[in-house]
C-alpha cells in the first residue's frame, strides 16, 4: 500500500503559517518561549494553552557567590522543574551571579565548584531540560564583562567542559559567541561529526542581541565567525532573543534568512517588544513561530498489505523537514499497529536528529511483528515520544507530523493512513 502527499511547505514557496497545521501543532523542544524564574517560578500551567512548549528559566544565584549550593536551593529548583513537568513544557536554565555590567560574578573556583554541586539537579531533570545556558560568567550569564577574569579562553574551556560534565550525556549546552566554541573544541561540526557524544558535538549556539546590529551586538567579532555559526548549527540547538530595532536588518527579510542560515529552534517572545511588534506587522511572526526548530511532513510512505506474525514488515517513508532545524534531543521512534483500543509499538531504525531542514529524507525502516500479535487488521501509525523512561508515555512530549498522519492526543501517535492484515 503506497500513499503520497503534497503539503503546503515554506521550503517550496507556500505558507501554510495560518493553517492548522502550524497553529495546532506544539512540538517540544522548540518554539517560541517565555521568560520565568526557576527560584520564583510561580504557575505556568496555561503556558501551552497560550502555544508555549519552553521556557527560559533563570536562576539568579548573587547569595552564593561566596559559599556553597546549599539544600534549600535544590529543593527549590527540584520543585520549579517539577512544575515545568507537570505543566507539560521543557526549560532552557540559565544559573548566573550579576544582573548588570560592573556587577560581580564568581571566582572560578567557585564557579566550578557551583556547576559540580548543581549536577545532581540537571541529572535529575534533565528530561525537561531541553538545553542548558552556559551562564556563570558576567552580566546575566552572558560571558562577558566578567570581573573575575572569567572571559579568558582557558576559564572558558573549563567552564564549558565542567558544564559537559555536569550535564547527562543526552544534553547540550550553548555558546554565546561562535567563536568561544571554535577556541575550545574546534569544529565546525559534519554529518560525521555530529552527536557524537564527543564536546564538540555538544555545544550549539546562543544569540541574545540577534539583529540588533551589524555584528548582533557582538556576537561575531572575528573574521569567519559568522560563517563558522551557520555551518555548525546546522547539527545543534541555537536559540535566544532580540534585544533592540535596528532597521531594516532587523525586520522581517533579514529575520527570515537569518533565522534559516543559522537554523535557530527557539526565541523569546519577551524581548524585544518592538521587533516582536516589527515582525507581527510585517507579516512574519507566524511562519517564525511554524519553522522554528523541525516541523515533519509525511511525503509518502508505503507498506507490505499483508504480513505473516513473527516476520518483518517494512515500512518505505519518505520525511521533509519543513522547519529551519533539526531535532537535536534523542528520540526513538516506534511502529504502532493498532486494533481498536489495543496497541502494540515496535521500535525500528531512525534518528530524527538525522533529518535535516530543508531536506527530505527517505528510511526503510523495518518492524519485527511479535510473534504472538492475534491475527486481524490493523492501523499502522508512528510514535516519536521522549527517550526519558518518565516522559515516554506523556502525549505532551512526543513529536507530532504536520501532515500526513491523523495525531491521536490521548496517545501521541501518528497515525498513518495505512493498515495491514497479520496472518497466521
Amino acid at each position: 500500500m503506497r500513499r503520497t502527499y503534497a503539503p503546503r511547505l515554506f521550503t517550496a514557496g507556500a505558507d501554510p503559517s495560518g493553517d492548522a497545521e502550524c497553529q495546532g501543532v506544539l512540538n517540544p523542544e522548540r518554539g517560541v518561549f517565555h521568560f520565568r524564574d526557576l527560584r520564583s517560578l510561580g504557575s505556568v500551567a496555561g503556558l501551552r494553552d497560550e502555544g508555549y512548549t519552553l521556557i527560559y528559566g533563570q536562576a539568579l544565584i548573587d547569595d552564593y557567590r561566596a559559599r556553597d549550593i546549599d539544600q534549600p536551593l535544590i529543593d527549590q529548583l527540584n520543585e520549579s522543574f517539577a512544575a515545568v513537568r507537570s505543566a507539560g513544557l521543557k526549560v532552557l536554565p540559565r544559573f548566573y551571579y550579576a544582573t548588570d555590567i560592573g556587577e560581580d560574578d564568581a571566582p572560578l573556583g567557585r564557579v566550578l565548584s557551583h556547576i559540580d554541586q548543581l549536577k545532581p539537579v540537571l541529572e535529575a531533570n534533565a528530561d525537561v531540560i531541553a538545553v542548558l545556558h552556559p551562564g556563570f560568567v558576567g552580566a546575566w550569564g552572558e560571558w562577558h564583562s566578567s570581573t573575575n577574569d572569567l572571559t579568558r579562553p582557558e576559564s572558558r574551556k573549563q567552564i564549558f567542559d565542567a558544564l559537559l560534565q555536569a550535564l547527562p550525556a543526552s544534553r547540550m549546552t550553548l555558546a554565546r559567541r561562535p567563536s568561544h566554541k571554535l577556541e575550545a573544541y574546534g569544529g565546525p561540526l559534519t554529518e560525521e561529526t555530529a552527536f557524537s557524544g564527543a564536546p564538540l558535538s555538544r555545544v550549539g549556539h546562543l544569540n541574545d542581541c540577534f539583529l540588533a546590529s551589524e555584528d548582533d551586538e557582538g556576537t561575531y567579532q572575528l573574521p569567519g565567525e559568522k560563517a563558522y555559526a551557520a555551518a555548525d548549527s546546522a547539527f545543534t540547538p541555537v536559540g535566544g532573543e532580540t534585544c533592540g530595532r535596528n532597521p531594516p536588518r532587523s525586520e522581517c527579510a533579514s529575520a527570515l534568512a537569518e533565522l534559516s542560515a543559522h537554523h535557530f529552534s527557539f526565541i523569546n517572545t519577551d524581548y524585544h517588544p518592538d521587533v516582536l511588534d516589527d515582525w507581527r506587522s510585517g507579516g512574519c511572526f507566524e511562519t517564525i513561530a511554524c519553522r522554528l526548530g523541525y516541523r515533519f511532513v509525511v511525503m509518502e510512505h508505503e507498506s507490505s498489505e499483508q504480513i505473516a506474525r513473527g516476520q518483518p514488515l517494512p515500512l518505505r517513508l519518505r520525511v521533509f523537514n519543513d522547519g529551519y532545524a533539526r531535532a537535536y534531543n534523542p528520540r526513538p521512534v516506534y511502529l504502532v499497529l493498532q486494533q481498536g483500543e489495543a496497541r502494540r509499538v515496535v521500535q525500528v531504525d531512525a534518528d530524527p536528529r538525522r533529518w535535516a531542514p530543508g531536506e527530505e529524507s527517505e528510511m526503510c525502516l523495518e518492524a519485527q511483528i511479535p510473534a504472538d500479535l492475534p491475527p486481524g487488521d490493523y492501523q499502522l501509525g508512528l510514535w516519536l515520544p521522549d527517550a526519558s523512561e518518565r516522559l515516554r508515555d506523556d502525549p505532551r512530549y512526543a513529536i507530532r507530523l504536520s501532515s500526513g498522519a491523523a495525531w491521536d492526543g490521548a496517545s501521541g501517535v501518528n497515525l498513518l493512513h495505512a493498515a495491514v492484515r497479520v496472518v497466521e
